[in-house]
C-alpha cells in the first residue's frame, strides 16, 4: 500500500495516507483504538469498501508487483487476496457444508478445493462433526472457525482478519491465536486487525498501529510491546503526571453495580461485576474489545435484561426497569455510533430530549397551542443555555452538514438537554483527532462542573480517560480484572497483560 486515502460519502476521511509494506510469509498486525481507521484498511484492500459507503481516493494497493483492482472484490479474491470480515457474518440459514462451499468458489480449481477442504477440517474437527448443522446455531467460537475455514477454502495467498477475537472467551482466543500461527506456516501471509493488542503481538511479526487513519508507530511485535509510545496509547501511560478529574459537588445518587452477570445463550457477556458510581464523580469503565462495557452500559439503561445480579441507582432497582422510566430517574447516555436524525437542525435533535420534561406532548406542541408554544419557548431557551455551554453555535444547521467532532458534541448535549443527573458516555472521542478529542475533554470537565452531574466513561483512548477519571474499572472477557485510581490501575500486572501480553 502506497499512500492509501479513503474516504466515507465522500466527507469523512478514514484513512490520510497509509503507507505499508507486508513481506510474503509474515504475520502484520495492525492495531488502533476504534476508528483509527483498521477495519477500513481491510476493506480497501480487499475491494469491499462500496458496501459501507466508502471509496479509495487516491494511492495504490499492489500484490506481489501486481496493482489490484479497486472494489472488484471477486477479482481480488481470485486473486489470491481474501477477508474474513468483523463479526464472523456466517451465512445463518446455510449449513456449515454449504458455507465451506460458498467460500471454495473463489479457489483456483477442483484440485485446490479439496486440497484446502482437507486442511479446513484438519484445523477445525468440529466443523467436519456439525457439517450438516446451520451455521446461525453453532457457537460464537464455533462461528469464527467457520468464517475462517470458509476464507481458506478459496486457497488465500494473503488472510486478512478482522477482529477475530472478538467477543470470545479466553481460551478460544487462545485457539484462534494458534489457528493463526498453524495458517501462517503453511505459507499463508496474515495482515491480522485486532483491538485486542495481547494476542495479536504474541502472533505477529511485525506490527503497525493506527491513529485517526495514519500509521503512528510501526516496528517488530516484541519492539511494540516493549514500546513505551504503545503503552502510553493502549492505557495511557506518561512520563507526565496525569490531571485526574475533579469531583464536582452533585445532587446524584451513587450507582451500585453488585454481582451484575449478564448471558446470551451460552456466551458470558458479563460475570459477577461489580463497581460503585460515587456522586460527582467520573467513573472509567474500559477494558479490551469484548471486554463486556457497552453491555454494562445496555444494562444500566435498560436495553438489556440482566440475568444476576442488581444494579440499583439511589434506592431505585434499575434492573426491573424499562429504559424510559430509567431515564425519568434521571439517567441518559450517549452511544458508541452517532445516533442523531442528519437532516434536521441541531436546536431540533437537541429538543428532542427535553420531550419527557414537557407536559403539552407531541399533538399540542404539533398544533403550536398557546400553551405548547410558551412551553417550547422555555424550553428552546434552555436548550440554548446547553448549546452554549458545550459550545456548539450553529443550531440551525442540518447535523449531518457538521463536522464528525462537532456532531459527537451534539450528541453529548442532547444527552445533557435531558437533565440528567448521571451520564453514561459511550466511547465519546471513538474516531476523533487530537483537537477533537480535546474539545470534548473540555465540553465534558465543563458540564461536570456547571451540572454536577455524575459520568460513566467507556473509551478505549486511555490517554483521554486518564487524564479524566476519578476511578477506573477494568474489565477482560466480562470479569473484572481491576478497579482503582488510574495510576493505580495503571501499574496493575493485569490490566498489563490484559492489553499488552505477557512482554509487558
Amino acid at each position: 500500500m502506497h499512500d492509501l486515502r479513503v474516504s466515507y460519502a465522500g466527507a469523512v476521511k478514514a484513512l490520510r495516507g497509509v503507507s505499508l509494506s507486508v513481506p510474503e510469509g509474515s504475520v502484520v498486525a495492525v492495531l488502533g483504538n476504534n476508528g483509527a481507521g483498521k477495519s477500513t484498511l481491510l476493506r480497501a484492500l480487499s475491494g469491499t469498501l462500496p458496501a459501507s459507503g466508502g471509496a479509495i481516493t487516491g494511492g495504490t494497493i499492489e500484490l506481489r508487483g501486481k496493482a489490484l483492482p479497486r472494489d472488484d472484490a471477486a477479482s481480488i479474491a481470485r486473486s489470491g487476496l481474501v477477508q474474513v470480515p468483523e463479526g464472523r457474518r456466517v451465512f445463518a440459514n446455510l449449513t456449515v457444508e454449504e458455507n465451506l462451499r460458498a467460500g471454495g468458489l473463489a479457489a483456483p480449481d477442483r484440485a485446490k478445493r479439496a486440497e484446502a477442504r482437507a486442511w479446513v477440517d484438519e484445523l477445525f474437527p468440529i466443523l467436519r462433526e456439525r457439517a450438516t448443522q446451520r451455521a446461525g446455531l453453532l457457537s460464537g467460537g464455533e462461528q469464527q472457525m467457520l468464517a475462517i475455514g470458509r476464507a481458506l477454502m478459496a486457497s488465500p495467498q494473503v488472510l486478512l482478519l478482522d477482529e477475530p477475537s472478538l467477543g470470545l472467551a479466553p481460551k478460544i482466543v487462545e485457539r484462534v491465536g494458534e489457528v493463526i500461527r498453524e495458517i501462517n506456516a503453511r505459507g499463508v501471509t496474515v495482515v491480522l486487525v485486532e483491538q485486542n493488542a495481547a494476542m495479536a503481538l504474541a502472533v505477529a511479526d511485525h506490527a503497525v498501529v493506527l491513529e485517526v487513519g495514519e500509521v503512528a508507530l510501526r516496528g517488530t511485535a516484541e519492539e511494540l510491546a516493549e514500546s513505551e509510545a504503545v503503552r502510553e496509547r493502549y492505557l495511557g501511560v506518561s512520563t507526565q503526571a496525569a490531571a485526574t478529574g475533579t469531583r464536582v459537588e452533585s445532587s446524584a445518587q451513587p450507582l451500585a453495580v453488585e454481582a451484575l452477570s449478564v448471558r446470551f445463550g451460552g456466551l458470558a457477556a458479563l460475570s459477577d461485576v461489580s463497581f460503585t458510581v460515587e456522586p460527582g464523580s467520573l467513573h472509567a469503565l474500559i477494558g479490551p474489545n469484548g471486554a463486556g462495557k457497552s453491555t454494562c452500559l445496555n444494562v444500566l439503561s435498560g436495553v438489556y435484561a440482566a440475568s444476576a445480579g442488581s444494579v440499583r441507582y439511589g434506592s431505585h432497582e434499575l434492573t426491573r426497569l424499562r429504559p424510559h422510566r430509567i431515564a425519568a430517574l434521571g439517567v441518559a447516555r450517549t452511544f458508541q455510533n452517532i445516533a442523531l436524525s442528519p437532516r434536521v437542525s441541531v436546536l431540533d435533535n437537541l429538543l428532542v430530549a427535553r420531550h419527557r420534561l414537557m407536559r403539552s406532548g407531541f399533538l399540542a406542541d404539533g398544533l403550536k397551542l398557546p400553551r405548547a408554544r410558551r412551553e417550547r419557548a422555555e424550553h428552546e431557551a434552555r436548550v440554548r443555555e446547553i448549546a452554549e455551554l458545550l459550545g456548539l453555535t450553529e443550531l440551525e444547521r442540518p447535523v449531518g452538514t457538521l463536522s464528525y467532532g462537532t456532531r459527537k458534541r451534539v450528541e453529548l448535549a442532547r444527552a445533557l438537554c435531558a437533565e440528567p443527573e448521571l451520564l453514561l458516555l459511550d466511547e465519546p472521542v471513538a474516531g476523533m483527532v487530537r483537537d477533537e478529542s480535546a474539545a470534548m475533554a473540555d465540553a465534558i470537565s465543563r458540564a461536570r462542573a456547571e451540572l454536577g452531574i455524575s459520568v460513566l466513561l467507556v473509551e478505549h483512548d486511555m490517554t483521554f480517560v486518564m487524564g479524566m477519571a476519578d476511578r477506573v474499572t477494568v474489565l477482560d472477557f466480562g470479569k473484572r480484572i481491576a478497579d482503582g485510581t488510574p495510576a493505580t490501575v495503571q501499574r496493575d500486572p493485569d490490566v498489563l497483560k490484559a492489553y499488552l501480553g505477557a512482554a509487558a
